[in-house]
């Protein structure tokens, strides 16, 4: 019997859980329900939960904890809706206007006799879109239409196909969601609202039940808008797990595309409020993750955002949120397929991926992806290898470049099938000549490629068969229409408009390299700019001008832990 090596995901903030809704999209578009397909190399349950529900039906759903701010859910019961009173039956959705509409009426006419002592204010019901109305259809079929999501979502909630556990999401009622502003705007309102003893006691009892639930913990992820409270909140988590369970964690700090203004503040104003909250929040994770790795759109984000980066083959809306969290959570979904596999060795944990970036203190790693891996629909990867020019990938870690040299690196390669490895002998012709055709694996070949091209430099790779899913609610419009169904180029046609992108190749890696120090020194540089006194909010929420000052210290002690002088 497999042992299951389970992980407990956890998501702080609006945009955090625009890039986790789409994580778990893409991870239930893969799920495969005929008993005649080939079975997944892929461990769901290191990521599910099976239950049953009020109405004795199995339900599967993530092993999830999620926070954001009142307003934000829309039509979305914070219960859920597999259980309880939001669990939908047959002719309940057919219903449900009506009855609010008759009970709005109802309650109209038994004030009516009081109306002059009595305002009544109703607030408007949330109305889903055509995608999740569609979703609540059992007749519908969400592959044959064009949602022009990317134009029409309005919440992740929106575009949200994965169902929940009533314990998995937790709504901030303190803080009102603003899409102009940031409400909950600092690290330390944030720290506050977790030392308030009711949200700390409900939120870690939310913790310790799925926790015991899990027969083989290894770990815990986590998503957390790095720019605003929820960096507080996360930190304040991360050493509370820390402290109770003593397990392997993986931080993912993201920034949002939106130079979003913050409440009460002009925009140099909110310039210094994202460098203070980076500083604190680094500060923190340098203590309390195993590794992190801080995932934008931008190449800058510090003070003013920066360029979007250039992606080969896709063209997005920059400050799209629903496009660009696709594009983190593609990266999420491939890097982590390392602790994810039914075969996976026992390096091949949380504990491991950590273990290998880590050393020396080093725990703030690089993000990279190439989505989708260019290669053409005709070509084997031992002559895509061969040719190929340039970068294998694009940062996607802000302020950070990371060379080719002296790397430790953990690499995942998806959707490379073994048949294109390269040519049977009789056909091999030129490949014969090449190193590379000892080859015998998707990894080993890779393994060999980043040798050749990395110097004295350290590589873990993963191959996996499964391409990543990009079916709906996935933005396929960001894709080059050169792009045939499985992702790679067809350098002769363009696809039909009617022909949608089923799946595409990827290639993920985390690195560790001492050029990160780089991006430590450019975040100091910009927080020692910053009056700390003349950011009232951080005092009225208690930071105390001493905290900063030893957050700052700490970002350069941590920062000497990249200098050229520890051997890789």
């Amino acid at each position: 019997m497999l042992n299951v090596r389970e992980i407990l995901t956890l998501q702080f903030g609006n945009y955090s859980n625009y890039i986790g809704t789409h994580w778990w999209n893409i991870q239930e578009s893969g799920f495969t329900y005929d008993c005649d397909t080939e079975t997944s190399e892929i461990c769901h349950d290191v990521l599910y939960r099976q239950g049953i529900n009020d109405n004795r039906q199995i339900t599967f759903t993530p092993r999830l904890l999620l926070l954001d701010l009142e307003g934000s859910l829309k039509h979305l019961p914070q219960e859920g809706e597999l259980y309880g009173s939001s669990l939908k039956r047959s002719g309940d959705l057919a219903r449900t206007k009506f009855d609010h509409q008759e009970s709005v009426k109802k309650l109209r006419e038994d004030l009516a006799w009081k109306s002059s002592d009595v305002e009544m204010i109703v607030e408007p019901e949330s109305v889903k879109n055509e995608f999740q109305l569609d979703l609540d259809n059992e007749e519908a079929n969400i592959y044959e239409k064009d949602y022009n999501l990317a134009q029409n979502v309005d919440s992740w909630t929106d575009f949200a196909y994965a169902r929940y556990h009533p314990r998995t999401v937790h709504v901030i009622k303190q803080y009102n969601h603003n899409k102009e502003t940031e409400t909950f705007d600092t690290y330390s309102s944030g720290v506050q609202l977790w030392k308030d003893g009711q949200f700390e006691e409900e939120f870690c009892d939310r913790i310790r039940q799925y926790v015991e639930e899990c027969d083989f913990l290894q770990g815990f992820q986590t998503i957390c808008d790095a720019f605003n409270g929820f960096a507080g909140l996360a930190g304040q988590c991360l050493e509370h797990l820390n402290d109770e369970y003593g397990k392997a964690n993986v931080v993912i700090p993201v920034y949002s595309p939106r130079n979003t203004l913050y409440e009460n503040a002009d925009l140099f104003m909110s310039d210094s409020l994202r460098v203070v909250n980076s500083v604190l929040l680094f500060h923190r994770l340098a203590e309390q993750a195993s590794v992190f790795i801080p995932l934008s759109i931008q190449d800058r984000v510090w003070r003013q955002l920066g360029a979007v980066r250039q992606l080969p083959h896709l063209d997005f809306i920059q400050d799209n949120l629903y496009q660009t969290s696709a594009i983190l959570a593609s990266y999420l979904d491939t890097i982590t397929l390392r602790y994810r596999l039914k075969n996976a060795i026992s390096i091949s944990t949380v504990a491991g991926f950590c273990a290998d970036l880590n050393n020396y203190g080093r725990k703030l790693a690089a993000a990279g992806l190439a989505i989708p891996f260019p290669m053409n629909c005709n070509e084997d990867l031992i002559d895509c290898l061969d040719k190929f020019e340039g970068p294998l990938f694009t940062q996607l870690t802000p302020n950070c470049h990371i060379s080719t040299n002296y790397v430790v690196q953990s690499v995942c390669i998806r959707g490379i099938p073994i048949q294109r490895l390269k040519r049977e002998p009789h056909q091999a012709k030129q490949q014969m000549r090449m190193p590379a055709y000892r080859c015998q694996s998707v990894s080993e070949m890779f393994q060999l490629y980043l040798q050749c091209i990395n110097h004295a430099s350290l590589s873990h790779v993963t191959s996996v068969k499964s391409a990543l899913s990009t079916r709906v609610p996935y933005p396929i419009e960001i894709f080059d229409k050169r792009l045939n169904t499985s992702g790679f180029i067809n350098t002769i046609t363009k696809r039909l408009l009617e022909e949608k992108i089923q799946s595409v190749p990827c290639l993920a890696i985390a690195q560790s390299s001492s050029e990160i120090g780089d991006m430590l020194e450019s975040l100091h540089k910009e927080a020692k700019r910053v009056k700390i006194s003349k950011l009232c909010r951080f005092k009225t929420a208690g930071l105390e001008d001493d905290d900063y000052v030893e957050a700052l210290e700490g970002l350069l002690l941590f920062k000497d832990n990249y200098e050229d002088n520890f051997e890789l």
